[in-house]
């Protein structure tokens, strides 16, 4: 992979490693996943529901000596807008910041965006076409641009050199190598809230290998350990004497979805007959363990609104139902059942190879048909996907969250969004959410939005993973403590400005001197 920026805004899927240090975002998360100030002191909802209110932190500066105002953010999201630009994360604020889409398609201009400053430079004021209610959990992602640097140079590049970066975080850019190397150093005209007592950080770029014998030897500090760095620990005397962290980080969920517009998929009960023929506890247990659980809905447990026992009656393993539901839908035990490929994708995290195999296994042992299995590369897998119409007839994929509420994840089953099942009910159900700021009456909402989806299996859910970490025991503090619910390591979304990691993580010279000042950070 080329990185190309070190900054959200100027590329999200192409970004480097430590990304995101230059600048602090309105609000970031706890551990906890609970929403507090970061640029931003306060904010509140206008009593019509269509405009948002930041007020800014006053006295955090630019290291050019410009002071962050309303006018840095304002400007990022415009230059975020600018369909020259082509931001690769633009769908973000679409439908969400007022005529940002019409924007985007080059029909009005960016400084028509319903971003502008407030009633002084530390007023920032976001205005919506509906009620949003998760604007305040949305706004995890405005870390801004210079405005000063950003119309200097035209673009955020500008923060890959180090002569010309300009930070207002922590943190100052020392050495940009996109195929090696990037390190930062302590920002001298730091004057932000956050003050992490790690005072460098350095970011190894590999082209591919094995992790763990780089972190055994020290090379690097900390590892994502995926199950088959998990059994070769445990086969180490030295390495299975560490802890495994484990955490959902963006709370994601691979399922198998179906084109519900082509036979036999379009019939409901197959799609049904599918979802009960899904045996997820031994497949978890025998090929994930210990870094997944199994998926009865979309939505993992702890994520916002979740539900976890109504729906299971929609997607619990059950042969004999599942031989019914196929018979209803025309094809009793399998016959007259047609030719069906399923395309999958390698992903070593999620052990996919074993998987697929798995769950062919199981539907065609209980369904009596027979799907054969089509392994292609992950470009050309999504190219395929994402063409209207899609050209996968079935296929597995995953998707994480985008920041902490229902409204993202559930919106990827909008209609005319990543698949091709429309339904108005559920359309409704999710604008009636997004709208709504009672936390109780949007759990009515979201839970009915759930049930609909389940009981309607556009897609078969799986499994959630978990993202396994070791540190080395040099690295302490409550960031690596569980949270509440149950997970240590340090939880999404990383150590940057936009979690509250940065605060309390140090390194010490070993396991019992938990007091020394801290040193450089090596990282992956």
């Amino acid at each position: 992979m080329t990185y190309k920026a070190m900054d959200f805004y100027e590329t999200v899927y192409s970004r480097a490693p430590l990304a995101d240090q230059f600048t602090i975002p309105l609000v970031r998360l706890t551990k906890n996943y609970g929403i507090v100030p970061a640029a931003a002191t306060s904010w509140e909802q206008s009593s019509d529901g269509k405009s948002w209110t930041f007020h800014l932190r006053k006295g955090i500066n630019w290291s050019d000596g410009a002071e962050l105002t309303a006018a840095d953010f304002v400007e990022t999201l415009r230059y975020s807008a600018d369909p020259k630009h082509a931001w690769d994360f633009a769908w973000f604020w679409s439908g969400v910041i007022k005529n940002y889409t019409e924007a985007v398609a080059g029909k009005v201009p960016t400084s028509e965006i319903g971003v502008r400053q407030g009633a002084d430079k530390y007023t920032l004021v976001f205005e919506s076409d509906a009620p949003v209610a998760f604007m305040p959990s949305a706004c995890l992602y405005t870390t801004p641009l210079s405005a000063a640097a950003l119309h200097k140079h035209g673009s955020g590049q500008y923060n890959i050199d180090p002569a010309t970066s300009v930070t207002c975080g922590d943190y100052a850019l020392k050495t940009f190598e996109p195929t090696s190397t990037v390190v930062l150093e302590p920002n001298k005209k730091y004057s932000g809230p956050i003050k992490p007592p790690i005072a460098g950080l350095v970011a190894k770029i590999y082209a591919g290998g094995d992790m763990l014998p780089r972190f055994q030897t020290g090379e690097v500090d900390t590892i994502n350990a995926g199950p088959i760095d998990v059994k070769a620990a445990s086969r180490n005397s030295q390495l299975k004497k560490l802890h495994l962290y484990k955490n959902p980080q963006d709370f994601k969920i691979w399922y198998v979805f179906f084109d519900v517009t082509k036979s036999p998929f379009d019939k409901l009960e197959v799609r049904q007959a599918f979802a009960h023929s899904v045996d997820r506890d031994p497949l978890v247990n025998n090929i994930l363990a210990p870094l997944a659980s199994p998926a009865y809905g979309y939505l993992m447990p702890g994520y916002p609104f979740a539900i976890g026992d109504e729906l299971k009656q929609y997607t619990n393993y059950d042969p004999t139902k599942a031989k019914s539901l196929l018979a209803q839908a025309g094809y009793p035990n399998g016959q007259g059942f047609p030719a069906v490929t399923f395309d999958w994708f390698p992903n070593a995290a999620a052990s996919s190879d074993s998987v697929v195999q798995a769950l062919v296994e199981n539907w065609n042992k209980v369904l009596g048909i027979n799907i054969k299995l089509q392994q292609i590369d992950q470009t050309t897998f999504y190219d395929r996907m994402n063409k209207k119409p899609t050209e996968i007839t079935m296929g597995m994929v995953s998707y994480g969250m985008d920041y902490f509420d229902a409204s993202n994840m559930l919106s990827v089953y909008k209609s005319n969004g990543r698949h091709n099942w429309n339904n108005k009910q559920y359309d409704d159900l999710l604008a009636q959410g997004a709208a709504e700021s009672d936390k109780t009456k949007r759990q009515e909402i979201y839970t009915k939005a759930q049930v609909l989806l389940t009981q309607q299996a556009p897609a078969v859910f799986i499994f959630h993973p978990l993202y396994g970490y070791y540190y080395g025991p040099y690295m302490q503090g409550a960031a690596l403590t569980k949270n509440d619910l149950g997970y240590d390591g340090i939880q999404w979304p990383g150590f940057s400005p936009t979690s509250d990691s940065m605060d309390t993580l140090h390194v010490a010279s070993n396991v019992s001197d938990s007091k020394r000042q801290p040193q450089t950070l090596l990282g992956s």
